[in-house]
C-alpha cells in the first residue's frame, strides 16, 4: 500500500511537469493534482480507507469527524481563532486555504517550462502550504484582493505575506 501511496505522489508530479511543459493554462489542473500530491505525501488521515485524497471542503468545527480534526490541526497554519473553534467545537465555518494561492504557484511554475519532477517537488515543499482560517477570515483576505493573490509588495519568500496584511497572523 506504502508503495502505491508513493507511486501515486509521484505520478502527481509528473502531471504537474507535462502541464508546466505544455505551458497549460488551466489552473484548476494545478489545484487537483499539487492537493492529490500534498495528500499522498502526507499519508494517514489525510487519505480516506480507499487511499483516495480526503476533502475538507464546508466544514463547521462543531461537527468535526475525529479524523477531520486530526487533519485541520496537522495542516502548516490554523488562526488562532480556527484553533479556538475547533477546541470550543462552536458553531463556525473554517476554511481550508492555500496560503500562497495557487494561481501564485500556477505562475511560479510556469517561470521554467523545463522543471522536473524533483524540481516541482521543491517548489511545492517551498510554497504549498495549507492553512486552516474561519469563514470571517477568508472575507478579510477578500476584502484586501487577497484572495487569489499574494500583496503586490511579496518577496517571493514570506509566505505568511497575505494573512500578515490581512491581520490572521
Amino acid at each position: 500500500m506504502k508503495a502505491d501511496q508513493d507511486r501515486l505522489k509521484y505520478s502527481y508530479l509528473t502531471h504537474l511537469k507535462v502541464h508546466n511543459n505544455t505551458k497549460n493554462p488551466d489552473g484548476t489542473l494545478v489545484r487537483a493534482f499539487a492537493d492529490k500530491w500534498f495528500a499522498y505525501s502526507k499519508k494517514g488521515n489525510f487519505l480516506t480507507k480507499n487511499n483516495r485524497e480526503r476533502w475538507f471542503n464546508g466544514l463547521k468545527a462543531n461537527s468535526l469527524s475525529e479524523v477531520n480534526r486530526d487533519c485541520l490541526l496537522n495542516m502548516h497554519f490554523i488562526s488562532k481563532d480556527a484553533l479556538w473553534s475547533i477546541k470550543k467545537k462552536s458553531n463556525t465555518n473554517l476554511i481550508k486555504d492555500h496560503i500562497v494561492p495557487i494561481k501564485v504557484i500556477h505562475k511560479i511554475l510556469q517561470t521554467d517550462t523545463k522543471r522536473t519532477e524533483e524540481d516541482i517537488e521543491l517548489l511545492l515543499k517551498k510554497y504549498y502550504r495549507i492553512g486552516v482560517i474561519t469563514k470571517n477570515e477568508d472575507q478579510m483576505l477578500n476584502s484586501f484582493q487577497l484572495k487569489s493573490k499574494m500583496p503586490d509588495d511579496w518577496d517571493g519568500d514570506d509566505i505568511y505575506a497575505r494573512y500578515k496584511r490581512a491581520n490572521i497572523l
